[in-house]
């Protein structure tokens, strides 16, 4: 047997050393029940059914919401005790509640959409009609 150390690298540890250097996380993707694959710009995530939407903004979140539904921002997102949504309005920005549990946003605080969602599977399109 050779003694020498192993040239191969994992896959992962590349992705992951590709994208601290770039300073750009990859998009993410998932897998629904049906087997459709949906990638976003930033995180993804599954509800309630397995139905998958992904933020449409880069390092943007996705988010459950108390009735189970994905809501999605343009920047990290956190949820007040009342179960509201709120996300930052910079893409990448940042977000947190205050002491008192009030949505603090880096830009400004805007409240979490379905429309700030992937809603399409990946390798798809809208044909023009």
């Amino acid at each position: 047997m050779d003694n020498k150390p192993s040239a191969k690298v994992p896959a992962r540890a590349l992705l992951l050393l590709l994208s601290m250097l770039t300073g750009q996380a990859p998009a993410d993707c998932l897998s629904n029940y049906r087997g459709e694959v949906f990638c976003g710009k930033g995180q993804c995530l599954y509800d309630l059914y397995g139905n998958v939407r992904c933020s449409a903004f880069r390092d943007g979140s996705a988010i459950l919401n108390r009735d189970g539904r994905i809501l999605c921002g343009r920047g990290r997102c956190v949820t007040t005790r009342l179960g509201e949504v709120f996300c930052s309005t910079e893409p990448e920005g940042a977000a947190t509640l205050d002491r008192y549990g009030v949505p603090r946003c880096q830009g400004r605080c805007e409240t979490a959409s379905t429309e700030f969602c992937e809603t399409q599977a990946a390798g798809t399109w809208d044909t023009p009609r």
